[in-house]
């Protein structure tokens, strides 16, 4: 009660309470964006990589720390009646150590935006495809899935080696984004956007946290700075 009646009494109580309140909402706000952060440097990291000799590369890579998953990558491209895509034939291995898909050559996995591109219902999260996969008849279970990345629409196919052999793209999947350097293995990053979007919004959370750490060291001055002013009028007071 004490409190609350010095609250109303004194202007520099009233500001130094409101400081304080917004300095603990500012802690708070800081240790959200530290688990953002902490969250972005340990999720794992995807790189579509080429070289000169791929197949030399892949011996290397079965004894590389820290990869999740690696696999030769080629586009294909599905036609139905009324729409076309793109998918990405990836080996079954790599899509069950990544994405924790389990299929078969005849279940095609997308995120959301690739499946909205084929016309069906925002309600539902699976639809049979009859066409072509190029050129070629080809008949599928297509399924959305959150499991994928969804920054662009993006579709995934299970593929044999035999499928695979002369794939001239290499997708690997990194535990994080400390654990590889596709430099070190004399791999070319074709996909560099990616890696730099994800730099960008690094910075940008570490941006935020340095701001609300400043903000709140500011307003604990501010706070300390009005209760003082209050003491001062009290200790004139009570002269």
């Amino acid at each position: 009660m004490k409190m609350l009646r010095l609250f109303w009494q004194y202007d520099s109580v009233k500001a130094a309470v409101l400081l304080l309140a917004l300095a603990i909402f500012l802690a708070g706000y800081c240790i959200r964006a530290a688990v953002s952060y902490a969250v972005i440097l340990e999720a794992p990291t995807e790189y579509v990589c080429t070289a000169p000799d791929i197949g030399k590369i892949l011996p290397q890579l079965t004894n590389t720390d820290g990869l999740r998953a690696y696999s030769r990558q080629k586009k294909a491209y599905l036609a139905g009646e009324n729409q076309t895509g793109s998918i990405v034939m990836l080996s079954a291995a790599y899509l069950a150590d990544c994405y924790g898909l389990d299929g078969d050559a005849h279940t095609v996995w997308m995120n959301a935006e690739a499946f909205a591109a084929w016309g069906d219902a925002a309600s539902q999260s699976t639809a049979v495809f009859h066409g072509t996969l190029n050129g070629e008849p080809f008949s599928a279970q297509l399924i959305c899935t959150e499991n994928l990345p969804q920054s662009e629409p993006y579709a995934v196919l299970a593929s044999s080696a035999s499928e695979l052999h002369d794939a001239d793209a290499l997708r690997v999947c990194a535990a994080n984004r400390d654990t590889f350097a596709p430099d070190s293995l004399g791999l070319t990053v074709i996909n560099p956007e990616q890696e730099c979007a994800t730099d960008y919004e690094q910075q940008l959370v570490l941006l935020r946290i340095r701001f609300g750490v400043l903000s709140a060291i500011l307003a604990l001055i501010g706070a300390a700075a009005f209760l003082n002013i209050y003491q001062v009028k009290r200790n004139r007071i009570l002269l």
